[in-house]
């Protein structure tokens, strides 16, 4: 009885020091994101999203919500046009530009901006 009340409360400990609540007020995914099939419904809250902007904290490495955005993009019909630097990859689809900027915030911070190039 002992093992077991020891072992439920080493899983309580693990469970809540392992949970993830970033400082950010979640707010409705909108156009044109809501459509693109992001990677945002696991351990993703959005904390911005305009037309042209969207704000997301994630919980996993930079490396590993990088390649899902890679992967996400590539799907909608995207093409990779390159690194802009080290944290910004640019996507272009129908005269558009969409940068995807990782970086350090609450974990893995990710701000996409979309930009009209007619």
């Amino acid at each position: 009885m002992k093992k077991t009340l020891l072992a439920l409360a080493l899983v309580s400990i693990v469970t809540f020091a392992c949970t993830w609540d970033p400082s950010v007020t979640a707010v409705p995914i909108t156009a044109p994101w809501d459509t693109m099939n992001l990677p945002l419904k696991e351990d993703a809250r959005v904390w911005g999203s305009t037309p042209t902007e969207l704000k997301v904290a994630h919980k996993g490495d930079k490396a590993s919500v990088l390649a899902a955005y890679e992967k996400a993009f590539t799907a909608a019909g995207w093409k990779s046009i390159g690194a802009r630097d080290t944290r910004t990859v640019v996507f272009e689809k129908d005269r558009k530009q969409a940068e995807v900027e990782i970086y350090d915030f609450e974990n893995t911070g990710v701000i996409i901006t979309l930009k009209d190039n007619r």
